[in-house]
């Protein structure tokens, strides 16, 4: 099931894993005057006949889809944003839809696996699984000094980055969220937005990761993103409690506000949503908003998102913060 349906998880929201991947004697995709023959090679590694794939993927070539449907794509993180633009790019993507295979993105192949809550080695697990399908038929570029070769350096070597989406709330408003970034990049860890590199943390969501690929093996890059993340949901556990005992009609008057905001809004923003709805997130989590929505917060903020939130259609933008203020309504 995708990542964020019926999502209820806590403080994290979502594991990804995604290993980068080239093939053997074939110039990058920046680099390739044509894309078609290497796509159609590495295609047919995962849905040709003899594939234990074949029949868990749909394959969709980005240049027939319209902007919209590729946008609404890159919100549900099945894509990454740059594969909306150019040409050349394809994806496959699991029928359960926890699973993609990018191709002609920064590398031929990023391998990508995303469920919800904290499942690395889970995650890990099966995207070793698919790429030992792939590698069945499909020469990776692979050195045996650096290890795996990649169009950016710093992806060099295992090719894997291990990532996990938290929801950050109380660390943010207690002002302690710097200090996370900080301690966390002295130990080779990055915090970055909800949408990577670049982007901010709208709804207080943030992507936790390694920054270091090479000169270390998958496991170990595992566990110490593992140990990273507990000691980071330790501290927000910690401050939520702390806004909860120490401010708490401070705190409930906020969330209850936010809530209140989304359940009569007849028009709200993309930015305004996600902020509201981490409230209420925040508010179910703390016992002081009753959990009483059709579908989880995190649902919400993902389908009110400017592209999924037009549902296919050409929206304007303020016909999409009247469609999201209604989403938002019916479903909070």
């Amino acid at each position: 099931m995708i990542w964020y349906k019926n999502n209820n998880s806590d403080i994290v929201v979502s594991t990804r894993i995604r290993l980068a991947r080239n093939v053997d004697k074939t110039p990058f995709p920046n680099a390739l005057k044509d894309t078609k023959e290497v796509t159609e090679k590495i295609k047919n590694a995962v849905l040709g006949g003899n594939s234990t794939l074949a029949k868990d993927f749909d394959f969709i070539d980005l240049d027939n889809t319209p902007l919209i449907r590729k946008q609404e794509l890159a919100e549900e993180h099945l894509i990454s944003p740059v594969m909306c633009e150019g040409k050349g790019k394809s994806v496959m993507i699991s029928k359960d839809r926890t699973m993609s295979i990018m191709l002609m993105e920064e590398d031929h192949i990023r391998l990508q696996i995303i469920k919800d809550g904290f499942a690395l080695d889970e995650a890990y697990s099966l995207a070793s699984k698919v790429d030992d399908v792939i590698e069945e038929n499909i020469t990776y570029a692979f050195d045996n000094d650096f290890g795996y070769l990649t169009a950016c350096p710093t992806n060099t070597g295992t090719g894997m980055r291990a990532s996990v989406m938290m929801h950050l709330p109380a660390l943010t408003m207690t002002e302690n969220i710097n200090r996370v970034i900080s301690s966390a990049g002295s130990l080779g860890i990055e915090v970055r937005g909800l949408y990577g590199e670049g982007t901010k943390a709208y709804g207080n969501l943030y992507q936790i990761s390694n920054r270091i690929t090479l000169g270390l093996s998958e496991s170990q890059v595992i566990e110490k993103l593992t140990n990273v993340v507990n000691q980071i949901v330790d501290m927000e556990t910690k401050a939520r409690n702390m806004l909860k005992e120490k401010n708490y009609d401070v705190i409930a008057d906020r969330l209850f506000r936010s809530y209140g905001t989304l359940k009569y809004a007849r028009s709200v923003s993309s930015s305004e949503a996600k902020s509201l709805l981490s409230d209420v997130m925040l508010g179910q989590s703390l016992g002081i908003i009753p959990k009483e929505s059709k579908i989880a917060p995190l649902e919400c903020m993902v389908l009110s998102e400017p592209a999924l939130v037009c549902d296919g259609k050409e929206l304007s933008p303020n016909e999409r913060d009247k469609k999201r203020a209604e989403l938002i309504r019916n479903n909070i």
